[in-house]
């Protein structure tokens, strides 16, 4: 499974979870910090990674209809232990995530 970290998620942990193995990108490491929510779903979808985010207009988006690789939703601010925690749980719970939202942490 592979992810694309949203530009309001911290960089420590985007680079923690790359210690750790997991395929994440932040959107500072493609160039696209200010793009526009749509664009940054296609570019999740285009690469086959799940969107991990705190802007909840990717989820008015989904609920238009838009196809995405899948959407991370934190529900509150986590602490980098804690959202390796809830990744690490998601990579081994699902096999897919396409058109799916995943609201953490998890219940």
């Amino acid at each position: 499974m592979k992810f694309l970290a949203d530009e309001n998620i911290d960089l420590p942990a985007v680079k923690a979870l790359k210690r750790l193995g997991v395929d994440i990108v932040s959107i500072h490491d493609v160039e696209m910090r200010g793009y526009e929510d749509k664009e940054v779903l296609n570019y999740g979808e285009e690469n086959e990674r799940a969107v991990i985010t705190q802007d909840s207009d990717l989820l008015r988006l989904h609920s238009k209809g838009a196809e995405h690789a899948g959407i991370i939703f934190l529900t509150e601010p986590l602490d980098t232990s804690r959202l390796i925690k809830e990744i690490q749980k998601i990579i081994m719970l699902f096999d897919n995530l396409e058109n799916t939202v995943i609201y953490i942490p998890l219940k």
